[in-house]
């Protein structure tokens, strides 16, 4: 099953201030592992709100207001067409940004604007290496793939591939869109309990309409 997700990582406003800027409210639903739909606040101060690839929670137009008196960044990544990035925005500016289009022809397409981090060059160097050797061995391996996520994790310490609890955390914290909730509109039940209904009419006799 390929990865295909979108995060963003705020530090210097609370949970709930974030998820008001978002027009997100929380929906009582938990879960063990990342996934679209939920949120949690890490040990190292920072709020991470979990969302999909190309979603309009990691567009520069809900960025920028976001950032103002803190600092955001953000990654996506999508494995089927090799495309991940990662950004940081600071006070309503880009601070810096990074991106690699596995669909170039060139496998170290590597995109690049502002002050990047000072981990970039050492990851850089490692993945450059890595990527040598993938070449040299004739591996059809796209290494710089990993690069933008990876240097999103050196700043926030957020990994997408870790449960709660790797942060000592209980469990992710759903989420549900505002929008959604407004009179005339029914707000998406947690897999869990829609899973659940399912089974329940799955198991109830053909006769019983109840």
């Amino acid at each position: 099953m390929g990865v295909s997700i979108g995060w963003l990582a705020v530090r210097g406003k609370d949970a709930d201030t974030v998820l008001g800027a978002l027009d997100l409210v929380r929906n009582g639903s938990t879960e063990l592992h990342p996934r679209r739909g939920f949120a949690i606040t890490l040990p190292s101060g920072w709020f991470v709100v979990v969302t999909r690839f190309a979603s309009p929670l990691i567009a520069e137009e809900s960025l920028r207001p976001l950032s103002r008196g803190c600092t955001v960044v953000t990654c996506e990544q999508d494995d089927q067409q090799l495309v991940s990035t990662a950004a940081c925005y600071v006070d309503g500016l880009r601070s810096w940004s990074v991106e690699h289009d596995g669909q170039q022809d060139d496998t170290r397409h590597l995109a690049s604007k502002g002050g990047l981090p000072l981990a970039f060059d050492a990851i850089h160097a490692r993945i450059e290496a890595l990527q040598d050797r993938a070449d040299a061995e004739g591996d059809d391996v796209d290494h710089f793939y990993f690069l933008p996520p990876e240097l999103a994790h050196s700043v926030t310490t957020f990994d997408e591939a870790l449960p709660a609890s790797a942060y000592g955390v209980a469990a992710f914290d759903g989420w549900t869109p505002a929008e959604a909730l407004k009179p005339g509109r029914k707000a998406e039940l947690p897999w869990s309990v829609r899973r659940a209904m399912v089974q329940a009419r799955a198991d109830r006799p053909w006769w019983k309409f109840w």
